[in-house]
């Protein structure tokens, strides 16, 4: 396991996560950030099974992409036929590992409202619940960006890989952004960060 897991957990949950691993036969490695995800869960043959997790800032949110993926690897564990990955057993499953911590002896009063009404019917991404997406960010490290929701209609922002974008109508959960180079469109999750031009 990498050493440094627990460093990035909130200090009041360090024990309690270690109790949870035990001994599985589990490897958790911390890597760099990632665009698109913030954790995964893999199983190759002929090698452990592995959760990686991005190293973040923000204790909260590593908190709870340990416990998302680790409830992958428990669905994956007790459940001899082949389960959705985001489905009612996995729901289920997270659910149950999460409300043990759900109290303000790991989270803040703040994100333990979003969070219950989160843990009710749990999504495959945290960016598909607005209220608790909002309430997580309150304790990432402050930086010069926006998200894509903050930006007024027709704004020009760019984007982590430099080009530059129009953002444009709602499309139901996304925005419509067109790139000024190529006058391609892009759908941009809410809760992207990207810079203000």
């Amino acid at each position: 396991m990498n050493l440094d897991f627990y460093s990035f957990l909130p200090a009041a949950a360090q024990e309690k996560c270690a109790s949870l691993i035990g001994d599985n036969n589990v490897q958790i490695k911390v890597v760099r950030q990632r665009k698109t995800k913030h954790g995964d869960f893999r199983v190759l043959r002929g090698k452990p099974v592995t959760i990686t997790l991005n190293a973040m800032e923000n204790p909260y949110r590593f908190l709870l992409t340990f416990l998302h993926e680790w409830a992958h690897f428990s669905v994956f564990s007790n459940c001899r036929k082949r389960q959705k990955p985001h489905g009612t057993t996995w729901q289920n499953t997270f659910q149950a590992l999460t409300i043990p911590f759900l109290s303000t002896d790991f989270f803040p009063e703040s994100l333990l409202e979003p969070l219950k009404k989160h843990m009710r019917k749990p999504k495959a991404t945290f960016a598909a619940d607005p209220s608790l997406m909002l309430a997580l960010r309150q304790f990432d490290p402050p930086n010069n960006k926006k998200c894509i929701f903050e930006l007024e209609h027709g704004t020009l922002f760019s984007a982590s890989d430099g080009r530059i974008f129009q953002k444009g109508t709602k499309r139901r959960t996304r925005f419509l952004c067109t790139c000024v180079q190529t006058k391609r469109h892009y759908l941009f999750p809410p809760f992207v960060e990207v810079k203000e031009l």
